[in-house]
């Protein structure tokens, strides 16, 4: 073979070579763009869907929640339902003349509470409207302020102006939307027209119970709930246990999280008997109140 030959015959070979290398290097790259990954490990098993936590209906607590006060001659009873299940936290301001069954006898829920005590109450109210209440708590005036502190302002619109005299104070809340911390709470519970109207106090007042309740729901955060629940576990006097908190930890932090208005409340209906001395829920509002305050089945 000449050297002429040898030197194309060279030259074909690398050229050849040097395509395939291009050829091999383009079809790797398109094969990688195309073909899928290949997994770690083929065995492994499809993963399980992720937990997503939700209450359940042995999470629900019905508690009758008794606010007192030496300048006032009767006390307020707050029936209040715990109910993540649903999302909900019904809560009725009941009058302190609401009738209950006493002793083979109709009686106020004041004086079955005057002669016996919040327990007492808490099983009365449960006979007359049917349905189970699980707790009491009973707090005054100063444990009522501390709670709210902890608890936070509510924003509300009120009807028309608060004035009055307490403790030697003048009192006086103007008619509006404004922003309501403890204290005014507190002056509005003891404003004397509402001793004497108890029904458009059940009214207001479970309108801006509701109200700070919504406005609020951050404290059910696992992060907050701790120190709320504590604060309040240590100033009043409850049949709650600090069991009945761990239990319920979970659901109220789920609570915390929705975005709707959870809290609502029931107006007292019904009619005063007895010259007004006593006052006879309606057949409709217990009903109404068994709907939402009652354990399922």
């Amino acid at each position: 073979m000449s050297q002429q030959q040898g030197g194309k015959w060279r030259s074909f070979l690398a050229a050849f070579f040097l395509t395939m290398a291009v050829l091999s290097i383009v079809m790797v790259v398109t094969v990688l763009a195309v073909q899928p990954a290949m997994p770690k490990n083929a065995s492994r098993q499809p993963s399980e869907p992720e937990y997503v936590y939700r209450p359940q209906q042995e999470d629900s607590l019905t508690l009758l929640a008794i606010q007192t006060s030496p300048s006032e001659p009767s006390a307020n009873f707050l029936l209040l339902r715990f109910n993540p299940q649903y999302g909900q936290i019904p809560l009725s301001l009941l009058p302190p003349e609401t009738l209950v069954p006493f002793n083979q006898e109709q009686r106020s829920l004041q004086s079955v509470y005057e002669q016996k005590g919040a327990a007492a109450a808490k099983e009365a109210l449960a006979e007359r409207l049917g349905i189970v209440i699980d707790r009491y708590a009973k707090l005054d005036s100063d444990a009522f302020l501390r709670i709210a502190q902890k608890t936070g302002t509510v924003v509300y619109t009120l009807p028309y102006d608060i004035a009055y005299t307490r403790d030697g104070f003048d009192i006086h809340l103007s008619a509006g939307e404004r922003r309501l911390d403890a204290k005014d709470l507190l002056d509005l519970l003891a404003y004397p027209p509402f001793q004497r109207n108890t029904l458009e106090k059940s009214e207001l007042m479970g309108e801006v119970l509701a109200a700070l309740i919504n406005q609020n729901l951050d404290i059910a955060a696992e992060s907050n709930s701790s120190g709320w629940f504590l604060l309040a576990i240590n100033l009043v006097d409850t049949d709650i246990t600090y069991a009945d908190y761990e239990l319920r930890r979970q659901a109220a932090d789920f609570l915390s999280g929705i975005d709707a208005q959870v809290a609502a409340s029931f107006t007292a209906q019904g009619e005063f008997v007895g010259d007004g001395t006593g006052f006879a829920l309606s057949d409709s509002f217990c009903e109404l109140l068994r709907r939402y305050f009652q354990q399922a089945v």
